[in-house]
């Protein structure tokens, strides 16, 4: 056989290969929403998609605490000669702690709202992954748990 002919069998079992593997993925849909559970220690290593996918939600659920921490920085400690009084510092402090959350009242918002779809779903164990609110995968990043709900869907032919 010819290189020549070699080369056009291969475009062949190519140009076959795509139109038989698209096809056969073609009906399976996309989710609708892929929801992560993470923590900040892992939302790097979980989160290996776009940030802005379509359906993407993720929710690291220790974030609380990262931003209790912030809360508590953003106020200084007492310094007499800064404040005066003790009573101007307790002012100061009323107001800087209702200043950060109203600049974070949303993030506040998302992470507790993310704890609760966490305990509604009875995730045993974070990272995971849940793909339109019924299938879950564990301790895997997002393109695996897509990958493992499509070959799943595939076989019961949603």
């Amino acid at each position: 056989m010819s290189s020549r002919e070699s080369m056009s069998r291969f475009k062949i079992l190519y140009i076959a290969t795509i139109c038989f593997s698209s096809s056969s993925f073609a009906s399976i849909p996309n989710p609708k929403t892929v929801e992560v559970f993470t923590t900040n220690e892992t939302v790097s290593s979980v989160v290996n998609v776009k940030p802005n996918s379509k359906g993407l939600v993720v929710n690291v659920i220790d974030k609380i605490d990262v931003l209790s921490e912030q809360a508590t920085e953003s106020i200084p400690k007492y310094d007499p000669k800064r404040f005066g009084s003790f009573q101007n510092y307790k002012r100061f402090a009323k107001e800087r702690v209702i200043e950060w959350a109203k600049e974070n009242k949303k993030a506040f918002k998302n992470t507790t709202t993310g704890i609760t779809s966490a305990m509604n779903y009875e995730l045993k164990s974070v990272p995971a992954v849940v793909i339109n609110g019924e299938y879950v995968v564990y301790g895997d990043m997002v393109s695996n748990a897509v990958r493992k709900w499509r070959k799943k869907v595939g076989r019961n032919n949603v």
